[in-house]
C-alpha cells in the first residue's frame, strides 16, 4: 500500500511538473516559432520625435500621464490575453507598429501563423526598443499614411 502512495505522488508530482512545464514553457516555444516565421523585423524609426510630440500622441490616443513602456513576454501576454481589461498603452502602439509591418508584407501563411508571428512580434518590439522610438515609428507611419492620403 505504502508503494503505491509513492507511485501516486511521484506521478502526481511528474504530472504537475509537465503542466508546468506548459503553461510557462509553451508560450516561449511559440514566440520563437513566431519569430523564425517572420522576414526581417521592423526598423527603427529614422528620426525621434521630441518630447512633446510623444505626450501629445500619447494622449490623442487616449492615454494618461506620462509614457511609459511596459515590456511584454509570452508567458504574461498570453495569460492576459482572454483578460476583458485594455492592454498596456504600449502594447497598442507596439501593434500599431507590428500590423503596418505585416501589410507591407502581406504574405500567404493563413491566420494562424499571421496571429503567432505578429503577437511574437509585438513582444519583441517592447522587449528591443524604447517608448520613444515606438511612439517616434508610430508618429511616422501616420505621417506617411497623411501623405498617400493627398
Amino acid at each position: 500500500m505504502r508503494q503505491h502512495l509513492t507511485l501516486f505522488k511521484t506521478a502526481l508530482i511528474g504530472l504537475l511538473l509537465a503542466i508546468s512545464a506548459l503553461i510557462f514553457g509553451g508560450p516561449w516555444v511559440l514566440y520563437q516559432m513566431g519569430l523564425t516565421h517572420l522576414e526581417g523585423k521592423p526598423t527603427l524609426p529614422e528620426n525621434m520625435i521630441h518630447l512633446a510630440e510623444q505626450r501629445q500622441l500619447w494622449q490623442q490616443a487616449g492615454y494618461a500621464g506620462e509614457p511609459e513602456l511596459e515590456e511584454l513576454n509570452p508567458v504574461s501576454y498570453l495569460l492576459t490575453a482572454g483578460n476583458q481589461e485594455a492592454p498596456p498603452a504600449s502594447t497598442m502602439f507596439a501593434w500599431r507598429i507590428v500590423s503596418a509591418y505585416q501589410r507591407e508584407r502581406a504574405g500567404h501563411d493563413g491566420i494562424f501563423w499571421k496571429q503567432v508571428s505578429g503577437s511574437a512580434l509585438a513582444i519583441w518590439v517592447t522587449r528591443h526598443w524604447t517608448i520613444e522610438q515606438i511612439l517616434s515609428k508610430v508618429a511616422a507611419q501616420q505621417g506617411a499614411a497623411t501623405q498617400n492620403n493627398k
